[in-house]
């Protein structure tokens, strides 16, 4: 059988499937990058040395090549070296780590307790395929990380701690990668005032557990807000979720009628929604009929958002008699009043509370003012580390063990 009615036809034929191959070939380049796998053999070294009111215990890993291990080392022989000749007596250095795989890459995390500093993780990222240091950028699009960390930032931290993250290099910051999500401290920056390292998560996967546990010896404080919904009532909410904190919103009911769709996004996340009457009025001054309208006329709406029922009331100035203490819901009052409404200042704000603070307290707060706000960013990172978990009032309750049935009134629990 005849292919070709003459040598030309062929000659044609073999240059077209040589140009096909060609360019299958430059295709397979450009996408196909070659996949370097994890290191099988990786084991552990420790530097060990105790003397003269020093003690070292560091591990680090060493893997299957000399010029990933060079860095590595040098990193760790160095921090070790400094940590050693500082002037301090007694002090303690420990070091683990953990390795985490992502395409060419190999995230080493390490787990610091130095007594001479707050800094608890670093890492070093190696690029496998080149063997050598390198940058989240490489793996993560550097304006998408760059517009996630400072958007999480600012609802999380106070001003000041977002204007530095904002002005820093991302690439700086340290990241320890895991399966569903990224947590990222804010290692090389040097803040003002606060003794610990902010730091926010970029999660992956949304069922990463917010869940505060009774913890012994753990201690819990509940903060509350009155006047909401407003304009500032989400950023909040925004705030407490990413603190892993949750709170009690007394709401208006004039102000929920119009902010339906905020009264449902509090109802669906940790935090909750009590009441504070219907238009602020004195319960003490009302009628039978107009106190029923005033505090009931709040379930029944709140019941159309959510369908369900109130637990709590907060009467408006916290002045209660016998015909509000029959109503059918707890009262909740407090112990701690930081006088935001007068003060409108964050900073009397935050050192009103903490110089009150306490294990069981009631934070009489409220979500109508922006300096509030600011204030709530910059307590709860501090409670946290005084010790503290920020809690609504029904989760304290629970923490606590609280008998609600004989104790009609709330305004504080130990």
């Amino acid at each position: 059988m005849i292919l070709f009615k003459n040598k030309d036809d062929f000659v044609k034929y073999l240059i077209c499937i040589i140009l096909l191959f060609t360019v299958l070939f430059v295709i397979v380049k450009i996408f196909y990058k070659e996949t370097v796998e994890p290191y099988d053999f990786v084991y552990t070294s420790t530097i060990k040395y105790d003397e003269e009111g020093t003690h070292v215990l560091v591990e680090y890993p060493r893997f299957d090549d000399d010029e990933i291990n060079k860095i590595v080392t040098n990193i760790i022989y160095n921090y070790t070296k400094d940590f050693r000749n500082d002037d301090t007596i007694n002090k303690s250095l420990e070091i683990s780590y953990k390795l985490y795989y992502i395409k060419n890459y190999v995230n080493i995390t390490f787990d610091i307790n130095n007594s001479l500093n707050d800094i608890k993780n670093k890492n070093i990222l190696i690029d496998l395929k080149n063997k050598k240091m390198t940058y989240i950028s490489s793996i993560y699009d550097e304006e998408y990380l760059e517009n996630e960390i400072n958007n999480l930032v600012y609802y999380k931290y106070s001003s000041d701690i977002y204007d530095k993250v904002k002005s820093s290099t991302i690439n700086n910051f340290t990241y320890l990668i895991d399966d569903n999500k990224i947590d990222v401290y804010f290692n090389n920056i040097e803040f003002n005032d606060i003794d610990y390292i902010p730091y926010v998560s970029i999660v992956f996967d949304s069922e990463v557990s917010n869940t505060i546990e009774n913890i012994p010896g753990k201690k819990y404080i509940a903060f509350t807000f009155d006047d909401g919904p407003s304009e500032y009532t989400c950023d909040l909410l925004k705030t407490l979720e990413l603190n892993n904190s949750s709170a009690t919103f007394f709401m208006i009911g004039n102000r929920m009628k119009y902010n339906k769709d905020i009264v449902s996004e509090i109802d669906k996340s940790n935090s909750e929604v009590g009441m504070h009457s219907y238009s602020h009025k004195y319960l003490t001054e009302l009628s039978s009929d107009e106190l029923l309208n005033e505090v009931n006329s709040v379930n029944i709406l709140f019941n159309e958002i959510t369908s369900k029922n109130i637990t709590y009331l907060r009467p408006p100035y916290g002045k209660y008699n016998d015909d509000v203490l029959a109503l059918p819901y707890n009262i909740v009052l407090w112990n701690i009043d930081p006088k935001d409404w007068l003060v409108r200042d964050s900073e009397k704000i935050y050192n009103n509370v903490i110089k009150n603070v306490c294990d069981g307290c009631i934070v009489l707060m409220h979500d109508i003012y922006p300096e509030t706000i600011e204030a709530t960013k910059k307590l709860i990172p501090s409670l946290n580390e005084m010790g503290y978990d920020v809690v609504s009032i029904s989760k304290l309750i629970e923490l606590k063990n609280y008998d609600v049935e004989n104790n009609k009134v709330i305004s504080n629990i130990e």
